[in-house]
């Protein structure tokens, strides 16, 4: 074993926001501990990642919830009978390969992760704890499920600190002072809709007196997450972690962040599981495409043909509704995402009014006065704003609409000027070739705001942009935008993803 020795007093610091904790990685946006999930975490900027660890056969540590394999593989078989190279062939048939701890932890050392060791055995976790000193991860936890487990765990020195978990009925801390745990982990999210009420003004001084760091359940719940993150706990587990550091432009100097196609680096572009993952990290906007079915409904959805994120073939404007919702528009990006639909304008427009989030919406081939009817319907005008490559349409908009807000691009007229003065635009969007401050000097003196559209991903290029301080940046990168602001941005982003055009 090598002598690097982690630090402990990392836990008892509490000057900063509860860390972000992956629970199983990040586990709505893909198969749980799988490698994907923990690559997804590290894009999200999760601070630990949550493993479980069971060994197999040959005693090799490994990332897998249950005991057995009926869940994962269909299989009547325990891990601890198979082989790790029979496990690998097994998950891998189901499309949910088990990885190795081992690469893991290196995935989690790339990252500068943290790892909260969820081991279900001791010699699993003897193992493990290994691999993370072999890879001097100085930021990690072990976690027991009971207390004579957390006490066999302290009896063999472990080196990082033991967290005790306490189900619902259990007194945390008179469970931790029997083991001497010297984290408290309450597992509290089926304790009603609220559960963050237990965690009372009582309980936190329960926890000062003994000296012990509070980690919470894992928790997706918008309005439990923000009462949570504002308590003196270390951190929050979720399957969702981007919503424990969401981006925050409003009064900080940051531009607004459109997500093109909606946070499409995590989930499949214009589907409500994108939407969904850019509202939960607190961007800004959500960028969509409008299309209209044969049969006059309005859908989001990209390309003229289904072929490319739909299970579908041929021309979209040639299908029915019906025959539109019964294909699947997310198996081509991950399986986790399969029988992900084509949504209606209707359920993002909801979607985006439930989250209190706003929208970029683009009209491909769709009436103007319909889509921009059914989105007002419900959003106010300034949490949307329109554009389409048909001038006429934008004209059309503009008379119809006077308090709609639309945007405009310099590169579809003849100069600057024409575009502010073409249909009174509220936003212009520039580029990476037409973007420099004199331009945008000239729409802020005009009473307009700023946008840049950048769909690569060189930090050095979204660096130079950024340096340009527009109001809004459209991208396929948020997180990378996100971490680049916070000067937080590391040597690499996650290497799943799906190139879009």
């Amino acid at each position: 074993m090598t002598q690097f020795g982690p630090d402990r007093t990392w836990i008892h610091d509490t000057h900063r926001p509860p860390l972000a904790i992956a629970h199983r990685g990040a586990s709505a946006y893909a198969f749980d501990n799988t490698m994907r999930a923990f690559e997804v975490a590290r894009e999200l900027g999760a601070d630990m990642w949550e493993v479980d660890v069971r060994l197999t056969a040959d005693g090799v540590p490994v990332a897998f919830h249950d005991a057995d394999l009926k869940a994962a593989c269909g299989r009547d078989l325990r891990l601890s009978d198979v082989t790790a190279a029979v496990l690998a062939d097994l998950t891998a048939a189901a499309g949910r390969s088990a990885p190795l701890f081992a690469d893991i932890a290196a995935l989690a050392a790339r990252a500068g992760a943290g790892i909260y060791l969820d081991a279900k055995e001791g010699e699993a976790a003897s193992r493990a704890v290994d691999i993370l000193l072999d890879n001097r991860i100085a930021r990690a936890i072990v976690g027991a499920n009971t207390p004579d487990y957390c006490a066999e765990l302290l009896a063999a020195g472990c080196p990082y600190p033991v967290s005790i978990l306490v189900g619902l009925g259990g007194d945390p801390f008179e469970i931790a002072d029997r083991c001497g745990a010297q984290i408290v982990h309450p597992c509290w999210e089926r304790a009603g809709d609220r559960p963050d009420a237990l965690l009372d003004d009582a309980f936190f001084a329960k926890a000062r007196e003994r000296g012990l760091p509070v980690v919470t359940w894992h928790e997706e719940r918008t309005d439990v997450v923000e009462a949570l993150v504002k308590m003196p706990v270390l951190g929050i587990c979720s399957d969702q972690p981007e919503m424990v550091a969401r981006y925050k432009s409003a009064g900080l100097r940051r531009p607004e962040i459109v997500c093109h196609r909606g946070a499409c680096g995590i989930a499949p572009e214009n589907t409500k599981s994108a939407a969904r993952a850019a509202w939960a990290a607190g961007f800004d906007s959500v960028e969509i495409d409008v299309r209209e079915t044969s049969d006059g409904e309005l859908v989001v959805h990209h390309d003229p043909l289904l072929e490319r994120t739909t299970s579908g073939a041929g021309e979209l404007a040639e299908k029915t509704l019906a025959e539109i919702a019964a294909l699947d528009a997310g198996s081509w990006f991950d399986p986790f995402f399969n029988d992900e639909p084509v949504p209606l304008l209707a359920e993002i427009v909801d979607m985006a009014f439930g989250a209190g989030g706003k929208l970029y919406v683009e009209l491909k081939q769709a009436d103007p006065v319909r889509t921009v009817q059914a989105v007002l319907k419900r959003m106010a005008p300034e949490d949307v704003f329109f554009w389409s490559a048909n001038v006429d349409w934008l004209h059309l908009i503009r008379e119809t609409f006077p308090q709609a807000m639309l945007m405009a691009r310099p590169e579809d007229f003849d100069s600057l000027d024409t575009c502010l003065a073409a249909f009174e635009a509220d936003i212009i969007e520039f580029n990476r070739r037409n973007a420099n401050a004199a331009g945008f000097e000239t729409v802020r003196r005009a009473g307009r705001k700023v946008m840049v559209a950048y769909m690569g991903s060189d930090t050095a290029e979204m660096e130079r942009l950024l340096g340009l301080q527009p109001d809004l940046v459209n991208v396929n990168e948020p997180f990378q935008v996100a971490r680049l602001l916070a000067g937080k941005e590391d040597n690499g982003s996650m290497d799943v993803r799906r190139i879009r055009a």
